[in-house]
């Protein structure tokens, strides 16, 4: 998994969940691109990639286009949705308490996720 800077945990490093992965391909996706930027853009490996393609090519988020020897992906009308939905469920989460706080955090413990307010 990738690590990256994450400037809201205090420059904290901290692992790219499955869900972050995903997100980063739909966008590289958006416009028809071959899977080398989209591998650039998402900042993923070509093992990452060729399996979370396979992923999102079941789920029908993304789709192939052949054009000669070339194959495009790009990002399908529920793969938007998606994002869309992605979108506003972080907006919901990030935005502020009604009394001022700061941000929520998230904390993984297992396979559950929690949403903590300070």
């Amino acid at each position: 998994m990738e690590k990256f800077n994450d400037a809201e945990n205090n420059g904290k490093i901290r692992r790219r969940s499955r869900l972050d992965i995903i997100v980063g391909i739909l966008h590289a996706a958006a416009d028809a691109t071959v899977k080398t930027r989209i591998m650039y853009r998402a900042n993923v490996n070509f093992v990452q990639f060729s399996e979370y393609v396979k992923l999102l090519l079941e789920a029908r988020l993304i789709a192939t286009i052949r054009s000669g020897k070339r194959t495009f992906y790009k990002t399908t009308e529920k793969g938007r949705l998606l994002l869309r939905r992605f979108n506003e469920t972080e907006e919901i989460i990030m935005a502020p308490n009604d009394n001022g706080s700061d941000k929520p955090s998230i904390v993984k413990k297992g396979r559950m996720v929690y949403l903590v307010r300070k």
